[in-house]
């Protein structure tokens, strides 16, 4: 018989797949194509470099990056075997401060805070990320945020009227649209154009007034916005013959109420 050293040599590894979601409906496909970082989200509009900094309002366009140390090729450090493997981001090359992104979905909006945190895990590095209700905050170094930012505004990933940057007084995104289904907003960072149909953006994620509008397309069609849900619900997809989300959400649950009451229950699972 071979002995076990010798058959570890000959075995063959396969390559490692990502698994990002079951299912085989629009919706399972939806959260697959967001999470998987091979997949090209389709742009939609264009947002200049420019604009993307002035709705962030984190600096002025054309200014320069602020920072909290010097970039990582001046600094003098003792040898770490981890920063030689990990290739750092490059804000976090530069020394920029980390800053943030916020964005509110609706309920019918084409992403949701939900998704958009395994979103951005899977796609991006150097990321802190938290989820609320209706919002999910970003925070990166301050020239990573801008570069995530812009194709997440461009691509069909947002929808000019129902996901918004914002970050003071968020609340309001869940049912109360307005007459062109707009998310209420108590700050009214964006209106109708009636005259060009586009969405405008009269402040920026702070709420602090713009000295000049900045357009973000046309709302999307209601007929478009089908084939971007994510979510299942009984006017899109319905949540039917999910047996395996079922199973796995039970065990989930199972493992962590018995492992926190009393771990020796586990054992049989």
């Amino acid at each position: 018989m071979m002995p076990m050293a010798e058959r570890r040599k000959i075995k063959q590894v396969k390559e490692y797949t990502r698994q990002f979601y079951p299912g085989s409906d629009g919706s399972s496909f939806r959260r697959r194509k967001l999470m998987n970082p091979e997949k090209r989200l389709i742009k939609i509009r264009h947002i200049p470099d420019d604009y993307v900094v002035t709705l962030l309002g984190h600096r002025a366009a054309g200014g320069l990056y602020s920072s909290i140390h010097p970039p990582l090729d001046e600094l003098m450090e003792k040898f770490d075997p981890i920063k030689e493997l990990v290739v750092p981001s490059p804000g976090a090359k530069e020394g920029d401060r980390m800053k943030y992104v916020q964005f509110v979905d609706s309920m019918k909006a084409p992403l949701g805070p939900w998704l958009r945190a395994r979103t951005y895990f899977n796609r991006f590095r150097g990321v802190d990320t938290i989820i609320y209700a209706e919002k999910e905050l970003l925070e990166m170094r301050e020239r990573d945020v801008e570069e995530v930012v812009k194709p997440f505004i461009e691509t069909e990933a947002f929808d000019s009227v129902r996901t918004s940057l914002r970050t003071i007084d968020p609340e309001g995104h869940s049912h109360r649209l307005d007459e062109v289904e707009n998310m209420f907003d108590v700050r009214r960072r964006t209106t109708l154009d009636f005259d060009s149909g586009h969405i405008v953006a009269l402040k920026d994620m702070d709420a602090n007034t713009l000295d000049k509008p900045i357009t973000l397309g046309f709302p999307v069609d209601k007929i478009d916005l089908q084939g971007l849900n994510v979510m299942y619900r009984n006017d899109y997809h319905t949540y039917k013959g999910r047996t395996e989300i079922f199973m796995f959400h039970d065990r989930l649950c199972l493992l962590r109420i018995l492992g926190g009451f009393k771990p020796d229950l586990l054992n049989d699972m």
